[in-house]
């Protein structure tokens, strides 16, 4: 069950990622995302398949390989023309309220915990306290939303949220490669599907649209000046 929550969850995630692209950019940016897709599933099944990925040593392979490129493609996208036109007409409370999905997650890897695959100091109970993140996005983006909270305080927020997120990647990295946790059991299953789905396609999604609502109140704040 924990297996097919993976790819429930990651399905889920990557079908709200295209309804926001479909619905805000009037479908103009739904082709290149689809092409995106493709490329990154296929680029992760050859990583999985080489078995470079179950190299615990130093550097940290699922940053090095996953992590950084994905974070790398956000950068370009969210700064791309096509995209800071698509920040324009979308919402600002939509992708903070599309945050709430992290929640979701957080229960997932404390379930993968109780299995034996992911470690307790990455779960709410050790040093992951990005639930805060899944559960503070529904009342930042209804503030958002109702006019409450403005742009300043998006910007703290996803900030906030950002150096949140970043514990909680250091706490599995910590424990994976410097603490020889994956020599036990069946915690080496991290690197593969479908958990490998968590840094692969769970973590982007979060610091895309963190990346996208930062850059989106720049832009609209910028115009608005």
């Amino acid at each position: 069950m924990v297996e097919l929550s993976f790819y429930m969850l990651s399905g889920a995630v990557v079908f709200m990622l295209l309804f926001l692209f479909k619905s805000y950019s009037k479908g103009q940016l739904l082709l290149s995302w689809l092409v995106v897709i493709f490329i990154w599933v296929s680029y992760l099944a050859v990583l999985i398949r080489s078995g470079v990925l179950m190299n615990f040593g130093f550097p940290p392979r699922v940053p090095l390989f996953i992590v950084i490129p994905a974070i790398a493609l956000i950068i370009v996208g969210v700064n791309s023309r096509y995209a800071q036109r698509f920040m324009t007409t979308t919402p600002l409370h939509v992708p903070i309220l599309m945050q709430s999905f992290r929640v979701l997650v957080e229960l997932l890897i404390y379930a993968t915990y109780l299995k034996g695959v992911f470690p307790l100091r990455a779960t709410f109970e050790g040093l992951n306290f990005d639930i805060l993140v899944g559960i503070s996005a529904v009342f930042v983006g209804v503030g958002v939303y109702r006019g409450l909270i403005k742009a300043q305080a998006v910007v703290i927020w996803n900030i906030a949220s950002l150096g949140i997120l970043l514990v909680t990647v250091y706490s599995f990295i910590s424990t994976y490669y410097f603490m020889d946790f994956a020599e036990v059991g069946d915690s080496a299953k991290f690197v593969e599907f479908p958990y490998i789905l968590l840094a692969s396609v769970l973590l982007p999604a979060a610091i895309f649209l963190h990346a996208f609502s930062l850059k989106q109140t720049m832009v609209r704040s910028r115009n608005q000046g």
